[in-house]
Parts: structure tokens; sequence; C-alpha cells
């Protein structure tokens, strides 16, 4: 008989494990890195990029009144600043100096002419001798008419004893006492007395109204002379320059006692009543500019308004020159050429959806922005705009009022749909 093994076997007995429960806590050790991986390994899969909010600038979809304005500079000028001229040529003598104030109607500045002077003597010497001519002419018409009317007496003497030779005659030409000859005679001798008078009598109606004309004649030359005269005698007035506002002397524009030709400028008065704004705006706006258009200007830390009321016609260094219309309120102690700063307002609308301006309206040509969602994530959206001033931009669509946007810059992520950010 053969003998068994069951001497060389040895029971040896097993150790109990707990396996499920070390499988149960890598399980959920496994879950657990599995649900802190994910958003990233979904980001790493979509490419969204993920932004510091210390880098964007964030702004609410507000809803007011929006202003389409251009911002422009200027400088202030006298709305009344008159240059004085020479009248006449001559030698200068400035009264008033610059910066010196000077009432209306002042003296400010005198020319001395010795030409003109030497003039007014002259046409003074012919207007008394046609005065004396005129005087002369009268009495030689006079004279005249007198010699006429004693003519015509002497006619009329003759007339009167033509008629009483006629009557002589007819009475004795009745009586047969003359001979019907010699009473033809006395019919003849009447009728030639009769011519005689008539031409005597017009000679001297005619005498009359030349002494009238000849008169007229005399008077108009005088009267010409005299306004020479008195032209002269004005321009000599003129020579005494005297202020035409109430303002301050600016600059000489000519040296003291020079010689000067005439309409020559001599200095400039300003007129500190009133100031216009002129102010250069950029080519840009060029079309959008026209008379009353409101300016709202900063002057000396004081806030005034004003109007357009004067557009340059040209076009000069990319600039157009307007002038707008000071209406202060207060007093504000404005010097010429003083520095101003203004806003020109083109078109206001109410009710307007609207967002602070930034970078982002030139990053994606103005036709998309990124909207904030409650998830800090930024989404690309289309949008529309319309008017903006110099903070806002008009909205029309694509946000609504209380929505967040990235105003700053969209360059690092522009070709995202999507970015999340980080707090």
């Amino acid at each position: 008989m053969i003998a068994g093994t069951q001497s060389q076997d040895e029971v040896i007995q097993s150790s109990k494990k707990n396996w499920p429960l070390r499988q149960l806590l890598l399980l959920a050790l496994a879950i657990l890195l599995a649900y802190l991986a994910l958003p990233t390994l979904s980001q790493w899969y979509s490419s969204i990029p993920d932004v510091d909010a210390n880098d964007l600038v964030i702004a609410p979809v507000l809803r007011g009144e929006l202003v389409r304005e251009a911002s422009v500079s200027g400088k202030a000028v006298a709305a009344n600043a008159p240059r004085l001229f020479s009248t006449e040529t001559g030698k200068i003598t400035l009264l008033a100096k610059p910066g010196e104030a000077v009432e209306l109607g002042q003296l400010v500045a005198r020319l001395s002419s010795p030409e003109l002077d030497a003039e007014i003597k002259q046409q003074e010497s012919t207007l008394e001798q046609l005065n004396i001519n005129a005087s002369r002419g009268l009495l030689e018409d006079k004279e005249a008419q007198l010699e006429l009317e004693s003519q015509m007496n002497a006619a009329l003497s003759s007339l009167n004893v033509a008629r009483r030779e006629q009557q002589r005659a007819q009475i004795s030409f009745g009586k047969q006492i003359i001979s019907e000859v010699d009473w033809m005679k006395s019919q003849d001798t009447l009728t030639d007395a009769q011519r005689f008078y008539q031409h005597a009598k017009k000679r001297v109606e005619l005498a009359r109204e030349r002494l009238t004309f000849e008169t007229r004649h005399r008077e108009f030359l005088v009267k010409k002379q005299q306004l020479i005269l008195d032209e002269l005698k004005r321009r000599h007035l003129a020579l005494a320059i005297t202020a035409p506002v109430t303002g301050v002397v600016g600059n000489w524009l000519v040296a003291q006692k020079n010689a000067i030709a005439a309409n020559t400028e001599i200095m400039t008065i300003v007129d500190l009543s009133e100031y216009e704004a002129e102010l250069s705006v950029p080519e840009f706006y060029a079309d959008d500019l026209g008379l009353g258009l409101t300016v709202m200007m900063k002057i000396a830390g004081v806030d005034v308004s004003g109007e357009i009321i004067a557009i340059s016609p040209e076009i000069k260094d990319n600039l157009v020159k307007v002038r707008a219309s000071i209406k202060a309120g207060t007093a504000i102690a404005l010097r010429q050429n003083q520095r101003i700063n203004a806003r020109i307002e083109f078109e206001k609308k109410t009710d307007v959806l609207m967002v602070k301006r930034g970078a982002f309206i030139g990053a994606l040509g103005g036709k998309f922005a990124y909207k904030v969602g409650e998830d800090n994530q930024g989404r690309k959206i289309a949008i529309n705009t319309g008017i903006s001033s110099l903070d806002y931009i008009e909205l029309i669509s694509g946000l609504k009022e209380g929505e967040q946007v990235i105003i700053s810059d969209y360059q690092d992520f522009s070709a995202s749909e999507q970015i999340n950010i980080s707090y």
C-alpha cells in the first residue's frame, strides 16, 4: 500500500482582506479629480481664454439723453474791435498808449497835413472871389434892367405923343384942314410908337428873366465852392482821430511821429463789453456745422453757453473757423485771445440706450461686443450703434438696459466667441 501525501500537506489559513472598501475610496478619489479637472479640460478643448478682470473695463448699459457733440478749442475775441485808419497823408501823433482805457469820442491820435491846410486857404479865397463876382453881376444886371426900363418909358412917352397927334389929325381931317395923306401919316406914326413900346416892354421882361437866371447861376457857383470848402474842412476835422467805441487801446500799428500815407492802419480799439469765441473745428465735422448750433464753453472755470453765428467758407490746415456768441449769465473777466475749450452740440436725443465710450468700438468695427453674464463669462454678441458723444455711444440693438459690457480693447481675445473672467 502506497502511503499518501497527507503527512506532507500543511493547511494555510488565508487572511481576510477589505477589497471593496479600497475600491470605493479609489473610485471616489477619481471622481473628485475628474470634477476638478473638468472645467480646465473643457476650456482647453474649447480654446476659451481666461482674462483677468483687472485688465478689463466693464460698464453698464444706461438709458438717458445723448448729445452728439465735438470737442474743440479756440480763443476769445472782441466782438467789436475796430481799427483806426489815417484819412490823409501827414505826420501822425499818437495820444493814447496801448492798454489805456478810452471813452467813446475821446481823441486818441492826430494828423498834421500842411497840404490840406494850404488847399483849404486856396478854396476859401476862391469862394470869396465868387461871392464878389456874384455881387458885381447883380449890380450889372440891375443897371441893364434900369436902362431897359428907361427905354420902355421913352417908348411909352413916344406912344402917348403919337396918340395925341393922331387924335389931332383925325379932327383936322374931319374939318378938311389937312389932307388925307397927313392923316394917314399920323396913323403910321402911332402904329410905329405902339410897336416900339411893345418891344421895349418885352425886353424889360426878358431882362428880368435873365437877371433871375444869372443870379441863380452865380448862387450855384458859390454853393458849389462852399461844398468843396466844407468837404475840405470835414477832412481837416478828421485829422483829429477819436475812439469809435468805449474800450482800451490795442496795439499801435505805426511808429510815433512817422509820416504816413492815407488809409494807413494806426491802432486798434478793443470793446470790452462784448466778446465772441473764435473756434477751430476739425474738417471731419464741416458738413455738420450750421448757424444756431449750441456751443457749451468753459471760460476761466465758468460754464457758459452760446451759439454759432458765423462759419468760414474755407478750410485751412484741415480746420474750419467758426464764430460763436458768448452768453454769460455772470460777469466774466475776459481778455483778448484768451483760450477757450468748447463743445459743439450737433444732435440731441432723449430716452436712448447708451454705453460709455471705450476702445472696444474700434476693435471689431463697432459690430460686436462682449456682454458679461452672471457666470463671469463674456460672450460675443452682435450690436448696432448710432450717434456718439464725447462720453457715450448709442446702442440701437443687441443689448438691454442694465446689462454689463466690456468696453476695453478686445485685441487679446477678439477671435474668441467666449471668454472667462477671473476675479
